[in-house]
């Protein structure tokens, strides 16, 4: 198809095969002539280059051009392999030159204003761009070193292989937008106004291959330095899903972990191939749980440390509760047009505790971060002389941590918070609102909307008199920032007085457009993980019911378990008071054996008798994998080894027994997989090989037969079976095992994660997310966005949000509001938390600051329209308050 494509080009382009053609020939020049080998003098004309190819398009074509016909003298297997990359490499190139010319015609059209380009359209002209730029280093380094002795062949012919599917996969993205484009011609929307959906975007197009973004490439289209972080992050995944996935239970040492991991980890560094199908299939079949865990890794103890030792220095750091307890508000002041008679007096809105779906009750956290001493705030008690606190400060800033709404708290984000508050010299505080899927829609802003509420209530607490009030968020706290505003709109209560949105998604719902495409090749954010995390906050409707009937079961468990437990503790202090009063032997001990010493029979009878209970042999024993059962009706840490009663308590072998068992098996039931990479690229017509029980591939072949013969003697000898042990206990150690597909209907589990086969994009959309301005602020009526407050809006060109902050912007100009948008060039989705990582993410953090400065400048336009708070104000100072002159 791409081929086919590509031989429509304009009457300049060449045959689509004259190029292959003209290196076949060169390929050919050398002729046989009474058995020796000359070389022809002469060589065919160069075909001729497409003469609409833009300059870096055209110098990647002639590279490969060169290259096709050096490698064709080399009949080599990895010599006609580059030679066959460059030439499909060149069919892309002309084709991606095509779509690029035909996008960059009408990408203009959808941009914010002319100072502002950008758009999901021009984001992929860049992301090509960029492949082609990654493809001209390619091949300078190629060009460089293969006269060299020591040339590394394979190394190129993978790479090159793996730009050439790269532009491949992004031709078949640009496909995509033409259609987006169809849809959206007449309107100019980028979200093609709801009409159309993913499904049918996807049914209308090639299957695009996913791999190619994760393996050798990850990360072309950033910039150096947040690149090699990415690769670390997608390396840090691959490696993680093995420890997560393994099949060892939760009492494994840290050091085994340890082991496995970066093992794991310098296996997907050496092999970026494996690293990319383990990243897609993961992303296609991990639940939402591996999601949750992988993110909260920022939560772990070292990383809790972090920021108090790279990060600014700032004097307040605490979390505070909040009470669930109703609050009352001052109502905002109407406008002098619309006021009525009763408007004169002061009126309360009352504002009840968040109780969507975790119920009444639960306090919110908040976390409080200021780069002084205040004087009022919460903790820091009096001070006198030299260490007086500083006054209250005018303004604060109410923050909404990312996470994609399932993950990360204020914790994660303090790095960059902290920077914040000592740049901004305000205080801030952060929420840390209940997660998805525990804590669907609409409790993070139900919790969200308190804790302001609460900020407005207790300012003097907080180091601030309030007057100004900026509320910002980076990703699903800035949608979390946008719905906080319009509930205030709603119920009347004072609206911040800035909002600041960082890579926001205002449209809830995966409506196509150009920019969400990018999430197919997003390190931080791809594809599957996006939905999953949209289905958990938005569609929670199955994962509710699940959670509801494992928590169903786990109660009916620990009941069960809390019976069991009650009935052997009695049945132990029965049987001490049995002991204590009689020397006897007790009636529960069974019949003992013939060669038994009295001496062993006085230790063991405690032992003997708590197996042989029949209070114990009716109850019933856990069935699950990991358990041993012998811990279930042992009363005592120490308590002898039952070996003379073979009872048939569990189909269990006991832990001990299968040690034992293991070590003398293994080395003749595991044996070293002798096939290199090299012979399986050979062998290609050999059949599959047949799996074992524990995950090693043993191959059927006469070759591997005989050497499998020879090692039964070689491990007969010390040396051999210790280097057996050796080897078995990494690949147990590095041995991974399930998945289970995040389908709700059906489940399978998935044994072999690494041979998946890559799914369409369509199979992630079975739930529907409904049309709630809350949670997609872009569906919000003009009569409430035209009451938004002055809006900065900071978005990026790689982000999958893109588009979402365009048009909102777009939205906002339109109806009269003061809106900002920028784009920043080279950085990915969240990478507000890699400051510390990269440089080019420090200078957008520095940029956010600058925003922030501005919006906590801003002079107030509109007084009437917000209230001044002050301790007078507070209901719960004082019950008929009223406002503060």
């Amino acid at each position: 198809m791409i081929a086919a494509e590509a031989s429509e080009v304009g009457h300049h382009t060449p045959k689509p095969n004259a190029h292959f053609e003209h290196n076949i020939k060169l390929a050919r020049s050398k002729q046989e002539l009474n058995g020796k080998v000359i070389v022809a003098q002469t060589v065919p004309p160069t075909p001729t280059v497409p003469a609409d190819l833009k300059p870096t398009y055209l110098k990647l074509y002639t590279n490969c051009q060169e290259h096709a016909a050096y490698f064709a003298k080399d009949h080599t297997e990895y010599g006609q392999r580059l030679h066959a990359a460059h030439i499909a490499w060149q069919d892309f190139i002309v084709l991606a030159n095509r779509l690029v010319l035909q996008i960059e015609t009408f990408a203009h059209e959808y941009d914010f204003d002319e100072s502002t380009p950008g758009n999901g359209y021009r984001s992929f002209i860049y992301v090509t761009n960029a492949c082609i730029d990654h493809g001209l280093s390619i091949c300078q380094h190629l060009l460089a070193t293969r006269a060299t002795l020591f040339f590394r062949k394979k190394f190129y012919m993978k790479e090159v292989e793996a730009c050439s599917q790269l532009l491949c996969s992004i031709c078949t993205c640009l496909q995509y937008l033409l259609i987006l484009r169809q849809w959206s011609m007449n309107t100019g929307d980028l979200l093609g106004s709801g009409r159309h959906t993913a499904e049918q975007l996807f049914e209308l197009g090639d299957t695009i291959n996913q791999y190619c973004f994760y393996g050798r490439c990850l990360g072309f289209q950033y910039g150096d330095s947040i690149r090699g972080v990415l690769r670390f992050l997608g390396i840090g995944m691959a490696s993680y899903s093995e420890t997560y996935y393994s099949q060892t239970d939760n009492s494994s040492s840290s050091l085994l972990k340890t082991t496995r991991s970066l093992w794991s980890s310098g296996k997907y560094l050496m092999n970026p191939e494996l690293r990319a199908r383990r990243i897609v299939n993961i992303s296609q079949n991990a639940k939402i749980d591996f999601c949750k865990s992988f993110w909260f890794l920022a939560e772990s103890e070292l990383m809790h440390k972090l920021p108090s030792i790279v990060g600014s220095s700032i004097k307040v750091n605490r979390i505070i509760e909040l009470p669930a307890e109703p609050l009352r508000l001052p109502a905002r002041v109407q406008k002098p047009g619309n006021a009525t008679d009763t408007d004169n007096e002061l009126q309360f809105v009352d504002i009840p505790v968040p109780s969507s779906h975790l119920g009444p009750g639960l306090p919110v956290s908040v976390r409080l971060l200021s780069a002084k001493r205040r004087a009022g705030m919460l903790g820091e008690g009096r001070y006198r002389g030299w260490r007086r606190p500083s006054a209250p400060s005018k303004s604060i800033l109410f923050h909404c941590h990312g996470g994609g709404f399932v993950a990360q708290s204020s914790k994660s984000h303090e790095l960059y918070l902290r920077d914040w508050a000592v740049a901004l010299d305000v205080p801030i505080l952060s929420v840390d609102y209940s997660l998805a899927p525990e804590a669907p829609f609409p409790r993070a802003l139900e919790e969200v909307y308190y804790a302001y509420c609460w900020l407005l209530n207790n300012a003097q607490h907080l180091g601030t008199t309030a007057e100004r009030v900026i509320c910002a968020g980076d990703s699903a706290g800035a949608n979390l920032s946008i719905g906080l505003a319009l509930k205030c709109i709603e119920q009347n209560v004072r609206v911040p007085d800035g909002l600041f949105l960082a890579y926001c998604p205002t449209l809830v719902s995966f409506v196509p457009s150009p920019a969400r495409l990018l999430c197919l090749m997003d390190p931080l954010l791809p594809f599957g993980f996006m939905m999953r995390c949209l289905r958990a906050y938005a569609a929670p409707s199955n994962e509710k019911m699940q959670e509801k009937h494992l928590e169903e079961l786990e109660e009916k468990s620990n009941a069960e378990a809390q019976a069991r437990a009650e009935e052997v503790e009695k049945l132990a202090h029965s049987m001490n008071s049995s002991r204590r009063t009689s020397t006897a032997k007790s009636p529960l001990t069974p019949l003992e054996p013939l060669n038994r010493s009295d001496e062993d029979e006085s230790s063991d009878t405690f032992a003997s008798a708590s197996y042989h209970s029949q209070t114990v042999e009716r109850t019933d024993l856990p069935s699950t994998d990991n358990s041993d059962n012998s811990s279930c009706v042992s009363f005592e840490d120490d308590s002898q080894p039952i070996e003379h009663y073979p009872i048939d308590i569990s189909a269990e072998v006991p832990k001990d027994a299968e040690s034992a068992a293991y070590i003398d098996h293994f080395l003749d039931k595991y044996l070293i997989d002798t096939a290199t990479i090299e012979a399986t690229e050979d062998n290609t017509t050999a059949p599959p090989p047949l799996p074992l029980a524990n995950g090693v591939n043993k191959s059927n072949s006469e070759e591997n037969i005989i050497i499998e013969t020879g090692r039964e003697i070689i491990v007969d000898t010390l040396p051999g079976r210790l280097q057996e042990a050796v080897n078995n206990i990494i690949n147990r150690c590095t041995q991974s095992y399930e998945i289970q597909s995040s389908t709700t209907s059906g489940q399978q589990d998935v044994r072999n994660l690494d041979a998946l086969i890559a799914r369409s994009p369509s199979e992630e959309f079975a739930f529907e997310v409904p049309k709630d301005p809350f949670l997609s602020p872009y569906w919000a009526s003009d009569e409430w966005l035209s009451q938004l407050p002055e809006t900065s809006i900071l978005t990026l060109n790689m982000d999958p949000c893109l588009d979402d902050c365009v048009m909102l912007a777009k939205k906002l100009k339109r109806l009269g509001g003061q809106v900002h948008l920028q784009i920043l060039e080279g950085l990915p989705h969240g990478f507000l938390n890699f400051t510390m990582l990269s440089n080019e993410a420090m200078d957008g953090s520095k940029l956010c600051i600058k925003s922030l400065q501005a919006l906590l400048q801003a002079s107030k336009d509109n007084n009437d329209d917000s209230t001044a708070y002050d301790a007078t104000s507070s209901p719960s100072a004082c019950s008929a308050a009223s406002p503060a002159p």
